[in-house]
């Protein structure tokens, strides 16, 4: 109703003002499509190449945007018609000012945010990717992110993915998170 999406963007403005340059999008988005590929004919068909990975097609409810997304769904479980928030941000804390532990034996290194501090408390799913590919077409801008081979394309309005918030090259981390149908 049109209350709950009022309610649901005053919400995410405030989430965006706390955060100040470090959030730069945040909207709600309608499941549409799960593992849907064009067919010989055409016309969309049910594909799944990999065992747990998806790809979704989600429609925003704030920002007219879309969103296409790879992600693990053994870890996170979608399905069409369900509602989620997704995020993408320069930084897993809330602010500047705190700083978590990385800890590095040999070639790997272990995050470890002190508790309360960071969107890992916050969200259900979480992915560090790089912006690949930033495009204008037919009035809308896209952008395109590689989250280790997991790709995104969030298409929407330049003057909410404007090109100098959304540059090639800049790491971004995806947030996501689940609501209770």
């Amino acid at each position: 109703s049109w209350f709950v999406i009022k309610e649901v963007t005053r919400i995410l403005s405030h989430r965006i003002r706390q955060m100040g340059d470090l959030l730069v999008f945040v909207d709600v988005f309608e499941l549409r499509e799960l593992d849907m590929v064009p067919g010989k004919d055409g016309k969309k068909v049910k594909s799944k190449k990999f065992d747990k990975v998806s790809r979704l097609l989600a429609q925003s409810e704030s920002y007219d945007s879309e969103v296409i997304l790879d992600f693990n769904s053994q870890i996170l479980p979608l399905y069409e018609g369900e509602k989620f928030e997704l995020a993408l941000s320069r930084s897993l804390y809330r602010d500047r000012d705190h700083q978590g532990e990385l800890e590095s034996t040999g070639d790997v290194a272990y995050f470890t945010p002190k508790e309360g501090e960071s969107h890992l408390d916050d969200y259900d799913y979480v992915m560090h990717g790089k912006i690949f590919k930033y495009a204008e077409e037919n009035g809308k801008a896209i952008v395109y992110i590689s989250y280790g081979g997991l790709l995104m394309a969030l298409k929407g309005e330049p003057r909410t993915l404007r090109s100098n918030t959304f540059k090639v090259g800049d790491n971004l981390y995806l947030l996501l998170k689940k609501f209770s149908n």
